[in-house]
């Protein structure tokens, strides 16, 4: 140690004693009993990274209800399409046995799916869920703000 750091400590020990005699002469032995009380920054790395964490851990628990929010979607749809489709089936089978009596339709236009249209709206107009390609970003985002979960809630108990 140098000198200019001794005479830093020496001064600070003895600043220490002199507040300590003036606690003893007005409380007496209980002022060497009590602990000092010194408040010491906060660990600002142990922080963060506790931070850091809990948004991760409410990222997943997010995203993971946004794919089980998903499934049941593609569930109901695929219950709709089936009841959709089972009544389609029975109706245009039972049209199609009663109309090929009476009106000349070309085999093509007989054979087309119930429904089937060549509009460029519906081939162009279609839905997320229709692609076939999932969720999109702007769906995932908006899922995401209108999540329940927060940093804050998990850091407040």
């Amino acid at each position: 140690m140098d000198l200019g750091t001794e005479n830093r400590l020496a001064a600070l020990l003895l600043e220490e004693a002199r507040r300590l005699r003036m606690q003893v002469e007005k409380e007496g032995v209980h002022a060497y009993l009590q602990k000092p009380n010194v408040r010491h920054r906060p660990y600002s790395r142990f922080l963060a990274a506790t931070v850091l964490g809990v948004h991760q851990a409410n990222r997943v628990v997010e995203v993971n209800e946004m794919w089980r929010a998903r499934e049941k979607e593609l569930e109901l749809e695929l219950k709709m399409k089936t009841r959709t489709n089972g009544r389609i089936d029975s109706r245009s089978q039972k049209r199609k046995n009663d109309s090929r009596d009476q009106s000349p339709v070309s085999k093509t236009q007989r054979d087309r799916p119930y429904g089937a249209s060549f509009s460029s709206r519906d081939s162009q107009g279609s839905s997320y869920s229709d692609r076939g390609d999932g969720l999109g970003d702007d769906e995932i985002e908006e899922f995401l703000r209108s999540s329940s979960y927060s940093l804050a809630s998990l850091t407040t108990p």
